[in-house]
Order: C-alpha cells, then sequence, then structure tokens
C-alpha cells in the first residue's frame, strides 16, 4: 500500500483553555515498525457501477513481529486488541483502550455501510491506535516514527494513528473515530476528496453517541454537556457573531492550508452535517464519496450540478442554519418547503401553516410597495412532553427564542434569486443575505408592507431542535389593501 498524506485532528474548542492550532503533516516516507500486508478480499459493492472507477488493493494491515512486541512491554506500554484495531498506550488505566477498541470495532461496519464499502473488503484489516500520555515511550520503542510532524491532539498516517489522552472519554473517542475515519477513507475509497470534504466527513463522522455498547455515528449534538471538548457549535456561533459567517462556497475553496486554524474544522463540520441531512442536497452530497480522486474543482462542481436548480434553495436554507446553529438542530423539518409563486387574488385568500416544520412558503406574491393584512387563527402545541403545551399565533409569553414569544407566527418575503447566464455570478448571489435568515414578527393579526416583491413565508417562532416535538397547524388569511 503506498504511503498515505498524514492527517491531523483539530484542537478542542469547548473546553478550559486554548488548544494550540493544529498543523498539516506531510506526507508518509519512514514507515512505522509493523508490517503491511494487503489481504485477499472481494472488491467494495460499489465498484460494479458504469461510473465507478476500480477501488485500489485491499486496505493495508499493521501487524506487529514478535521483535516489537518485545521492544512495546520493555518500555512499559499496555495493548487492547480488538477485532480490527489493536490499542497501545501508556496509561495505566487499561478502561479507556478497552473502551477505544470496542468503539473502533463498532465504528467499521458503521463506515462500510456509510460509504457502501463491501464489509468482506476489511474482515482481516487492523489499525494501530497509539493513546498517548508521554510520546517517549513510543519513540523509544519504534511506534512513534521520528518524521512525525508536531500535532497538539491527533494523527493519521498509513495504518497507525497517534492520539493524546484527553480530559473526556467522548473527546478521546471522538479524536479515536476522526483519524480511523481518515484511514478507511485513504484505504478503502480511492481518496479522501478536497480539504473541506476530507475534514468535514471525519468530524461529522466522529460526532458519535456511545451508550450501552452500541455506537452511532453523524449525530446531532442535543447539548453542550453531552459532547464535551467538541466545540464545533461554539465556532459557528462565535464566528457569526463576529460578521465572519462563510457561504457554502467560501468552505468548498479552503486549500490544504486552511486548517493550519481551527475554526475550518467547525464550518467543514457544519457543512457536512448540513449537506448530508438536507432533503435537497443529500442525495448529490452522498454520491461524492464515489468521486473523492477528483480534483477540488471538478468534486465541488459535481455537487452542485448534482443539486441542480435546487442550489440557491440549499443556499438559502445555509444561511439560515448558520444564523440559528444551535444543538440539537433539525436540518430536514428546518429546511424551506417552496411553492410556484401565484398571484394573490384580489380578494385575498388563506393558507395553513404546520407548526412542526421550518419556513413555509404560501406560494402568494406581494407586490412591491403593497400593503396587506394577515389573520392567523387555531391552537397547536410547541411542546408535546413532558406534558402538551398549547399555542396560539401570537405565541406563549413564558418562553422567548431569539427575542420573539415562543411559537408566534413570523414572515418573510422573498425574492426570486438571481438566475445568472453562467456560474461566475454564483458566488455573489450567494454572499446575498436571504430574508428567511431575518423573520418579522406578525402573530395573531398585522399589517405587512411588502418594501420590496416576492413570495410570502411563514412560520412560527421555534428553535430547529424543537420542532419534532410540535403538532398541529394554524390558518392563515392574506388580503390586499386598497393601494394609497
Amino acid at each position: 500500500m503506498p504511503a498515505q498524506p498524514g492527517v491531523r485532528e483539530a484542537a478542542q474548542t469547548d473546553g478550559p483553555g486554548s488548544a494550540p492550532p493544529r498543523k498539516t503533516g506531510p506526507d508518509a516516507s519512514t514507515p512505522a515498525p509493523a508490517t503491511a500486508a494487503a489481504p485477499e478480499s472481494p472488491a467494495a459493492s460499489n465498484s460494479d457501477s458504469a461510473d465507478q472507477p476500480a477501488l485500489p488493493s485491499p486496505p493495508a494491515t499493521f501487524t506487529l513481529t514478535p521483535q516489537e512486541q518485545e521492544q512495546i512491554a520493555a518500555v512499559g506500554l499496555r495493548q487492547h486488541s480488538g477485532r480490527h484495531v489493536t490499542v497501545i498506550s501508556d496509561l495505566a488505566d487499561p478502561q479507556p483502550l478497552e473502551e477505544l477498541a470496542q468503539t473502533f470495532d463498532a465504528a467499521v461496519p458503521l463506515w462500510c455501510r456509510y460509504f457502501e464499502v463491501d464489509p468482506a473488503k476489511v474482515a482481516t484489516w487492523r489499525v494501530a491506535a497509539c493513546l498517548m500520555h508521554d510520546k517517549s515511550p513510543f519513540v523509544r520503542c519504534g511506534l512513534y516514527p521520528e518524521d512525525l510532524p508536531p500535532f497538539p491532539h491527533g494523527y493519521s498516517r498509513g495504518a497507525q494513528l497517534w492520539i493524546y489522552e484527553q480530559p473526556s472519554d467522548y473527546y478521546r473517542r471522538h479524536l479515536l473515530l476522526h483519524e480511523g475515519t481518515h484511514i478507511f477513507m485513504q484505504q478503502c475509497l480511492q481518496g479522501a476528496g478536497p480539504p473541506w470534504y476530507m475534514e468535514g466527513i471525519a468530524e461529522y463522522l466522529a460526532t458519535h453517541r456511545w451508550e450501552n455498547g452500541q455506537l452511532t455515528l453523524a449525530v446531532m449534538p442535543r447539548t453542550k454537556e453531552e459532547f464535551p471538548y467538541w466545540g464545533r457549535v461554539k465556532i459557528i456561533r462565535d464566528e457569526t457573531a463576529a460578521a465572519r459567517a462563510l457561504t457554502l462556497n467560501d468552505i468548498m475553496n479552503y486549500d490544504a492550508q486552511a486548517h493550519l486554524r481551527n475554526e475550518p474544522y467547525g464550518w467543514c463540520w457544519a457543512a457536512v452535517a448540513f449537506l448530508d441531512q438536507h432533503p435537497q442536497s443529500q442525495a448529490a452530497f452522498r454520491e461524492l464519496q464515489k468521486h473523492t480522486a477528483e480534483e477540488p474543482r471538478a468534486f465541488n462542481r459535481r455537487l452542485q450540478e448534482g443539486i441542480g436548480v435546487h442550489w440557491p434553495a440549499v443556499q438559502a436554507d445555509w444561511q439560515v442554519f448558520v444564523a440559528e446553529c444551535d444543538y440539537g438542530y433539525d436540518v430536514a423539518r428546518a429546511a424551506a418547503v417552496h411553492l410556484p409563486p401565484r398571484a394573490l387574488p384580489p380578494e385575498g385568500t388563506s393558507v395553513r401553516i404546520a407548526a412542526d416544520r421550518g419556513w413555509q412558503s404560501t406560494g402568494l406574491r406581494l407586490e412591491a410597495g403593497r400593503s396587506y393584512f394577515v389573520t392567523a387563527r387555531g391552537q397547536y402545541l410547541v411542546a408535546r412532553s413532558p406534558r402538551p403545551w398549547p399555542c396560539e399565533p401570537d405565541g406563549v409569553t413564558i418562553e422567548y427564542h431569539r427575542g420573539q414569544p415562543l411559537g408566534k407566527l413570523l414572515y418573510a418575503i422573498v425574492g426570486e434569486p438571481a438566475k445568472p447566464a453562467d456560474g461566475t455570478a454564483a458566488g455573489e448571489s450567494a454572499k446575498r443575505t436571504t430574508p428567511l435568515a431575518s423573520p418579522q414578527p406578525l402573530g395573531a393579526q398585522g399589517q405587512i408592507v411588502a418594501a420590496e416583491g416576492g413570495t410570502l413565508y411563514l412560520k412560527i417562532n421555534e428553535a430547529a431542535s424543537g420542532l419534532a416535538d410540535n403538532e398541529g397547524e394554524l390558518s392563515v388569511e392574506i388580503q390586499p389593501l386598497p393601494a394609497p
């Protein structure tokens, strides 16, 4: 197996103190003191696709010779072997080693499922994971090659990974899964894609839940406390508050040096989590795993062309996601529901708005400079547990969300997106802030003045994390007022 580029993990962002920024490692040139074998196994199932190039040879497997085993024991390192990983550590407590081995073994079939790799291909695949409090004994026994560059938390190369001990069990497992995802992609796919995809996928699949020996990957964290020292939501919030929010195009244009800083890890996680969960981008995004060897511009273009006519809507929903980024964000439910625009009848009309979805188009086009009177009726639930919590269009004033009563009816008027003749204006169009990211309060009744023409969108005031717990709908009547 040819040597793979070294890959590092981001510094912690949600714990005490400030960790140093991560640096990008060079290509491997000196192998670790283990022999790599390429076992015979069938090709991955997705290699039969007509437009799918042949996959590389079976992944390299980490093994230790008896002499290397003696050297490891001589410096006092512990070992714990699972089916797919040998964890080697200088920690006195054996429990973290056992948990890491269990976690890694549980991740392998999940990686196979996500990347559509035949499990038979990795049946005998093994990786070495060095969990270090102090790297000195690893250096002495040859497990830490001299050419490894400095790294603050984690690094991977070939069939080996190195992680430093962490102050939380969660983040220790996170680092293992992050670096393990890098190794799996490099060895079982044709590469790892451009920087945003490579690091974003590793962060996304490393964000996990480990409960009663059961592993779930690619979860949206529900609380900060559940994921100590993770901190990706905090990066998005802090950067947005500092007016440094990024578009999807900005993130996809990250170069190989971008991850010398910590913030790109947050943005890459956010982009991948969003694209993988959004109903209008998921299929095109998952198709990318078959094309990880493409050069970045072709790779990124493939994604945008796959999303097609929905790309402007996806970009607008991304802006809403960034503006409201929070733990438990439900990307699928928060995705705007669009209808073809039509003129509002002179006598007005009514529409129904679901309480368990984000922005919903009324399909009604409002004219610039005209005024409209809106009346909303109905009772719906803004929570079903631990007890039902009924609400009406003015909201409930005992709890507020983003400065307005929870459940209050909100509106936005969205103009037609620009349709440039070529792709040159796409980036500038994406930088224009969608009105959906700046909702206006409406409530049970009120007057709307359309400063600019566009389609009327409505939703109740609710965090995206709370939409799944809502129930019911409200009826909204829109009437044009006489022109002045």
